[in-house]
C-alpha cells in the first residue's frame, strides 16, 4: 500500500498480500473451502436486497453472492486487490468510515476482513457496519474458527476470540471445510508463505483440514 493511500484512510488499512502478490491469493481463493460450505451458507442466511460486503478483496465472494433478487456491493480500500472485470459495482473505503447513509444495507458482512479482535478501532469497524444495516437487517462475520490442521500450522494462535465475539451479541455457525490443493508442491508454496518454512515437513497431503466460524447478529433498533 502507498504512502498516499495509506494517508487517505488515516492509517487504518490493514496490509493484505493479494493485491501485490495476485499469484498466492489465486491459489488461497481457489483452494480455501473448496466445497463451497461458506458460499452456500452465506446465500442461505442473507437476505434479498441491497447487501454489503466489507473488505471485498477482488470480489470473488461478491461475486458469487449476487443473485437477481441480492446485489451485494464490494467495499474495499485497496486498488489492486479490485478486479474490474467482475460485473460488480464497486465502493471504495474502509470499515472504520463507511461512505454510506444510516440504515441503508437489508444486511452486511465480512469474511476474514474482521478478525483482529481486540484491535482499537474494531469497535468503530462494528459500529459502522451496525450504523449502515437497517434495523431487522443481519451482521455477519466470517473467520478460523481454530481446533484445526490449518490453525494448527501457525505459531501464534490465529483463530477468532470467539467469546470475544459472543460477548458482542453474536450468535455463532461452525463450519468443518478444508483447503484442497492441486499438489502438494502447491499446498506448500501457500502455506509456507504463511506460516514460514518450518511447516513444510508437516505438510505432506493435498487436503488441510480447516473450521470456520460464521457470526451472526440481528440489528436491532438501538444498535
Amino acid at each position: 500500500m502507498s504512502d498516499s493511500e495509506t494517508g487517505e484512510f488515516g492509517g487504518r488499512l490493514i496490509p493484505f498480500y493479494g493485491g501485490k502478490q495476485p499469484e498466492l491469493f489465486e491459489i488461497e481463493r481457489r483452494c480455501m473451502d473448496r466445497q463451497g460450505k461458506v458460499i452456500a451458507h452465506l446465500d442461505r442466511i442473507l437476505p434479498a436486497g441491497f447487501v454489503l460486503d466489507i473488505g471485498a478483496g477482488n470480489g470473488f465472494t461478491a461475486d458469487r453472492l449476487t443473485t437477481s433478487g441480492r446485489t451485494i456491493i464490494p467495499l474495499e480500500p485497496d486498488p489492486l486487490m479490485i478486479d474490474r472485470t467482475r460485473p460488480l459495482v464497486w465502493a471504495k473505503g474502509v470499515a472504520q468510515a463507511i461512505p454510506f447513509h444510516d440504515d441503508t444495507f437489508a444486511a452486511a458482512y465480512a469474511t476474514w476482513a474482521f478478525f483482529f479482535s481486540g484491535i482499537p478501532d474494531l469497535q468503530d469497524g462494528l459500529r459502522e457496519a451496525r450504523r449502515v444495516v437497517r434495523p431487522g437487517g443481519l451482521l455477519v462475520i466470517v473467520d478460523n474458527a481454530g481446533g484445526d490442521e490449518f490453525c494448527a500450522l501457525a505459531a501464534r494462535n490465529i483463530a477468532a476470540d470467539r467469546g470475544w465475539w459472543r460477548r458482542q451479541g453474536f450468535a455463532e455457525t461452525i463450519i468443518e471445510t478444508s483447503f484442497q490443493f492441486d499438489s502438494v508442491a502447491e499446498a506448500r508454496k501457500l502455506l509456507s508463505f504463511y506460516f514460514g518454512d518450518e511447516v513444510l515437513d508437516k505438510i505432506q497431503g493435498r487436503e488441510i483440514g480447516y473450521h470456520v466460524a460464521v457470526f451472526t447478529q440481528e440489528i436491532g433498533e438501538a444498535s
